[in-house]
């Protein structure tokens, strides 16, 4: 009989032979069974999967991520379940460290969220620099927090298509999810070139078809959305933002994102309406107002530009973007003024 504070590790597979090796080795000695719920795979998969012992099952894909995961973890008969995808994989600090979390969560605890740490070759929105030296051929990381770890044999589910949770099912039994301050490493957007295409090919599709199933959604509204600002598509993903903003204005920072959709417009006057409108709905973060007092000060609006950046950087002294726009201003704009000059 498995303890109570043992752990099913849970996967779902497709032609992975590149990385499932490194991901198993990674969690190998602190789980108790290996799940591998494979949809057909070509590659080395299923081999590197049994030369760790795991169990292997096949599935037949039905355009659901939710689906393929909650078979996977059907099959768990530890007491705890672990998630995890072939392209992530975890160090040996958080690994002993995860162990401690199982045997020592109180009953009313579900479940843990993680920060999946996705490392990046160049720039994107919202990344940090990374600083950790096994992975410096990646200069930039960008984190997502998600519920990975969690109890087994109480009945919980992922639910939707693409970026499935499971986060609704634990708090609807009455489980409460708690932030392990623990990370996974992931390696998911370094891969070649075609495979990230057809990663976002099929996410898209996936997208599509659960904003189908769920057309009041804000969360699906917004990924279509997203993916049609990708494809250039800027009138249908600026519908869609606006739809995200009526069902949920608190979504996200979304009307950061309608802002941006009317600068890809060219309309500057447009994004100051919507970037104003963010920094009022979100007085917390720093993103909208930093946004706001650039295109303010392209549009020769020095002063109040300035006082935005004053008051930022007094609430948040350590943002170099607002320091950095802040300097920008006083260099070249005021200079160039004649309001104010640079010490």
């Amino acid at each position: 009989m498995e303890s109570k504070a043992s752990i099913s590790l849970c996967m779902i597979t497709k032609n992975e032979e590149a990385f499932l090796e490194r991901c198993l080795n990674s969690v190998k000695d602190i789980v108790s069974e290996i799940i591998i719920v494979d949809s057909g795979s070509v590659d080395k998969t299923r081999e590197i999967a049994k030369s760790f012992g795991a169990k292997v099952f096949d599935f037949q894909w039905k355009d659901s991520f939710a689906e393929a995961r909650n078979e996977s973890i059907r099959r768990a008969s530890s007491g705890w379940i672990l998630v995890l995808d072939a392209d992530e994989f975890i160090d040996k600090i958080i690994k002993e460290k995860l162990k401690e979390l199982v045997e020592n969560a109180g009953q009313k605890t579900g479940g843990f969220f993680l920060d999946q740490i996705s490392y990046l070759k160049a720039p994107f929105s919202g990344c940090r620099k990374n600083n950790l030296k096994f992975t410096e051929e990646y200069p930039f990381c960008i984190s997502k927090r998600m519920v990975r770890l969690f109890r087994s044999k109480e009945g919980f589910k992922f639910r939707h298509r693409v970026h499935e949770l499971v986060d609704d099912s634990l708090k609807e039994k009455g489980y409460e999810i708690l932030d392990s301050g623990l990370s996974i490493h992931h390696l998911g957007s370094v891969k070649d070139e075609k495979s990230l295409q057809r990663k976002q090919e099929k996410y898209a599709k996936l997208i599509l078809k659960q904003l189908e199933d769920d057309p009041n959604s804000a969360r699906y509204s917004y990924y279509a959305a997203g993916y049609f600002m990708s494809m250039n598509d800027v009138d249908r993903a600026l519908e869609l933002y606006k739809k995200v903003a009526e069902i949920d204005p608190n979504f996200k920072l979304i009307f950061s994102d309608i802002a941006k959709a009317y600068l890809k417009k060219g309309n500057i006057e447009r994004a100051i309406v919507y970037f104003r409108k963010s920094m009022k709905l979100h007085p917390e973060n720093p993103s909208p107002a930093n946004n706001l007092a650039v295109l303010l000060m392209q549009k020769s609006m020095f002063a109040s530009a300035k006082t935005i950046l004053e008051e930022q950087i007094e609430k948040n002294p350590d943002s170099k973007p607002l320091r950095i726009n802040y300097q920008t201003l006083l260099e070249h704009a005021y200079k160039k003024q004649g309001v104010y000059k640079a010490g």
